[in-house]
This record gives structure tokens, C-alpha cells and sequence, in this order.
């Protein structure tokens, strides 16, 4: 059986892209939310998936709290269409929540009903009908859950993979997402494609780190792994007003308020959303790049 017998055309999947590394913390929300809200803003159809029992995607595109993953985890159920909702122009997201703690179970009860390949495959059925209607879509991945992690990698085309210069998130957080990787592109998913590492809250000045955070991936990766010239800088504070309920926004709308007058929000908050936006820029491009190459 393969994924292709099961109905699934991995080929409507290539504007597909999931944030992906096996430890939480090392910014997949924040880089989903803020990757987003930049196409959105550009013009492309946009849907950002947040595959998280605690739905922070909400605090990264201020769009409060909706169902807690309710109508996610019944799709997910059933098999049908997810089903999303508008928080922006452009920009549409299957909220995440405390119900989407529920896929594991989801996906338990399918690997016994029906096998392990259409419990994996369950996300990217249920993604598969809205492709024809966005641009580019965006999958905020679950840290330290290999089953749901497969599920929206089998749900791809591209992984970005953001880390930190932690050896729990260079070591451990990448072993156990290399496993999980490479698993899916052998047996489920074979279009799916590495596109890169971010080096994620880090000093844009700490050039011998960022070439240590490079050298420790690719060992751990494979050679030929590909590590984003752009780091995503350090501005805990700017960080933290960003997920504050009064502000909660992306970096780039917190740094429009603080040119609006804001005083409270850090002048960090400007080069944060420089990175922010020229991350996403070398995403697409790399992508673009590799498609040409194929």
C-alpha cells in the first residue's frame, strides 16, 4: 500500500511547508506565525495549521481563543476537510488547542483499524481538498511527539528546521527529528525535502556560533544539510510582547505601533522583524531554487 493507493497526490503538496525539530521551544510557533503573516501580507493566499495542544499560534497572529482545536480534531476524526477560519487578510489558520491532544488517540484507534500508513496519512487527507485554494500553506508541528510530527511531515513538501545552539536542541531535538525525517521520505513521503536550519534567537554578530550551530547539523543531518543565512536575532523582550494578550501580533505589526508611537515596545523590535521578513524572503527563494533544480 502506498500513499498514492490511499488517494494521496503528493505533487498538490509543493507549496506545503512545516516548521519541524523533535524539542519544543525553539521557535516553530513563532517562525509559523510570523512566515505567515509576511506572504499574507504580500498578497498570497495564506493557511497556517497549529498542530499544538496549547494553540500558541493565537498569541502569534492575535486572533484570540477559538475552539481549542474542536473542529481540527473532528476532521481529523472523520477524515473529512479541515476547516478553517479567516484571522487576516489572506490569512487563514485551523486553530490548534487542547483538542488537538486528541490526534494522538486519533491516531492510535486508526493504525489498529486501518494500519500505520493511513493513521499517517490522516493529516494530509484531510489538508488535501483546500491545496487548490492557497498559495502557500504553513504546518506548525508538535515538539516531542513522533507520531504527529510524521503526521505533518507525510503532510509536505519542505521543513524548515529552527534550532537553538543548546546542545538539547541541536543534539537531542534533531537526532530524534532526523529519525522521524528520514522515515517518512523513505516509506511515505518521498517528495518531501529538507530545505533548511534556522538558527533561531541567537546574536547576529556571533558568527563563530552560527558556523558551530552549522557544523553540529550537519553532522547530525547529513553533509549536505543547508543552514539559512539568516538568524533570527534575541529580543526577549520584544519576544514577550509579542505573545502578551493586550499586544499579541507579529513582530513586524508590534514594530508598526512602536513607529506609530508606542514607547513601550523595544526599538529590537525593528531589526526582530528585519529578520523575521528576510527569512521568509530566503525560504521561498531556496525553495524556488530547488524546484528549478528538480
Amino acid at each position: 500500500m502506498s500513499a498514492a493507493a490511499m488517494g494521496i497526490d503528493h505533487g498538490l503538496f509543493g507549496n506545503v511547508f512545516v516548521q519541524g525539530n523533535g524539542k519544543g521551544g525553539v521557535g516553530k510557533t513563532t517562525l509559523t506565525g510570523n512566515m505567515a503573516a509576511k506572504t499574507a501580507r504580500e498578497g498570497l493566499l495564506t493557511l497556517g495549521i497549529d498542530v499544538n495542544g496549547q494553540g500558541n499560534l493565537r498569541r502569534e497572529l492575535g486572533y484570540g481563543v477559538q475552539d481549542n482545536g474542536a473542529a481540527f480534531a473532528e476532521s481529523m476524526r472523520k477524515g473529512t476537510p479541515l476547516v478553517p477560519i479567516s484571522v487576516r487578510d489572506n490569512l487563514d489558520v485551523v486553530p490548534g488547542g487542547s483538542h488537538v491532544r486528541e490526534l494522538n488517540d486519533i491516531f492510535l484507534s486508526l493504525a489498529t483499524s486501518q494500519g500505520p500508513l493511513a493513521a499517517f496519512l490522516r493529516l494530509a487527507q484531510c489538508l488535501q481538498p483546500l491545496l487548490s485554494k492557497y498559495d502557500i500553506v504553513f504546518i506548525d508541528s508538535p515538539p516531542e511527539n513522533p507520531n504527529l510530527l510524521i503526521m505533518c511531515l507525510a503532510a509536505a513538501r519542505w521543513v524548515v528546521t529552527p534550532v537553538k545552539s543548546d546542545a538539547a536542541s541541536l543534539e537531542d531535538g534533531l537526532t530524534d527529528f532526523a529519525q522521524s525525517f528520514g522515515m517518512v521520505k523513505s516509506q511515505i513521503n518521498p517528495m518531501l525535502t529538507l530545505l533548511g536550519v534556522v538558527h533561531f534567537a541567537s546574536a547576529r554578530n556571533a558568527t563563530n556560533v552560527h558556523k558551530d550551530v552549522a557544523r553540529r547539523s550537519r553532522k547530525i543531518l547529513g553533509k549536505v544539510a543547508h543552514t539559512f543565512s539568516t538568524v533570527i536575532g534575541q529580543s526577549e523582550a520584544t519576544a514577550k510582547l509579542a505573545r502578551e494578550e493586550r499586544y499579541s501580533r507579529p513582530v513586524y505589526d508590534l514594530n508598526q505601533l512602536r513607529i506609530q508611537g508606542d514607547r513601550e515596545i523595544p526599538e529590537a523590535a525593528q531589526a526582530l522583524a528585519d529578520d523575521h521578513d528576510a527569512l521568509t524572503l530566503e525560504v521561498l527563494e531556496r525553495a524556488q531554487m530547488l524546484r528549478s533544480a528538480a
